[in-house]
């Protein structure tokens, strides 16, 4: 997994040490109990607003972190591996709903037979940021609580959409990678907020109503700014409202959030340059549009129209 983002393939434990301070945003590590003939792979996709880092190791071992200025979501995909908060006296079994790791804790992770573990961190002031958008004010505490105590099937659900990205990641070319891990990585946060914190959750259930001039504000946005990447502060600052109100009330609007919105939009568009400017490539279209990738294009062309978009048009 991120196999081409590979920062350490090693045996030696100091240099496992280093890269994972390096990369993984901790200012310690401690390896403790490794084979010395066992190889360490780290591999790290970082970008501007978080990363994904995929670890591998084939034999037992315990590797301690100091504080770190990021949330981290570990999944665990071997059995026998558990994660030790400081202060707490239960370990915290990484398994389907995964580990939550708060910034500013001191953390274990211990793991009996193999080391196989994907996760996302998320720096703490784009969380915060995003935090204050989403529930229209300022908040310098982040509480969240493990993923199973809030909403166990949203942790589920957030699991797939992680470990999708980072497949999309990896498979994703240059060109639409940076439209891709911007609304990847405000999706994962506004889930992980959803998922472990309750205020968000109380709040979301009742937000206060926009007016149709503040909505309208956002509608506008979306169809002059189609091909840019889409964010909860955006929203938040184009509305005057806050994230979860332009939600909530898109969507007894139109159906749908304001993601999907711009989905829609952005199809329409497509479809137009297809059958105005013939000569150019699906893929230079589905760039153009903002589309996170291809693929994504070719499946919202599909259910839009019922056909591939490289399909010919007959003009009249």
């Amino acid at each position: 997994m991120l196999a081409s983002y590979r920062v350490i393939q090693s045996c030696v434990a100091d240099e496992i040490e280093a890269a994972c301070i390096e990369h993984c945003r901790s200012n310690r590590v401690d390896i403790t109990d490794a084979a010395a003939t066992a190889e360490f792979v780290t591999n790290v996709a970082r970008f501007e607003h978080g990363l994904l880092s995929f670890c591998r190791y084939h034999a037992p071992i315990v590797a301690g972190f100091n504080e770190a200025d990021c949330t981290r979501l570990n999944y665990h995909m071997r059995e026998g591996s558990a994660v030790c908060l400081e202060g707490e006296t239960s370990e915290i079994i990484s398994c389907r709903t995964g580990c939550l790791i708060p910034a500013g804790r001191r953390w274990r992770a211990r793991h009996r037979r193999k080391l196989e573990d994907l996760a996302v961190h998320i720096p703490t002031t784009v969380l915060q940021r995003k935090y204050a958008a989403y529930l229209g004010h300022d908040r310098q505490v982040l509480d969240v609580v493990q993923p199973s105590a809030v909403d166990p099937d949203g942790a589920v659900q957030l699991r797939r959409v992680i470990f999708g990205f980072a497949k999309a990641v990896e498979n994703a070319e240059k060109p639409f990678l940076p439209n891709l891990v911007v609304a990847s990585l405000d999706d994962i946060s506004l889930r992980m907020l959803a998922c472990f914190s309750q205020e968000v959750q109380t709040a979301a259930s009742k937000p206060a109503a926009p007016s149709q001039v503040q909505i309208g504000r956002v509608e506008q946005y979306l169809v002059a700014h189609y091909a840019e990447a889409l964010t909860i502060e955006t929203l938040a600052r184009i509305s005057g409202v806050s994230g979860r109100s332009v939600i909530s009330y898109f969507q007894m609007k139109h159906g749908c959030t304001p993601q999907q919105y711009l989905d829609r939009v952005r199809v329409q568009m497509a479809h137009l340059e297809l059958r105005v400017f013939s000569g150019n490539s699906v893929e230079s279209v589905a760039l153009q549009c903002g589309f996170p990738s291809l693929g994504a294009f070719e499946q919202s062309y599909r259910q839009q129209f019922g056909i591939a978009p490289g399909a010919r048009y007959t003009v009249h």
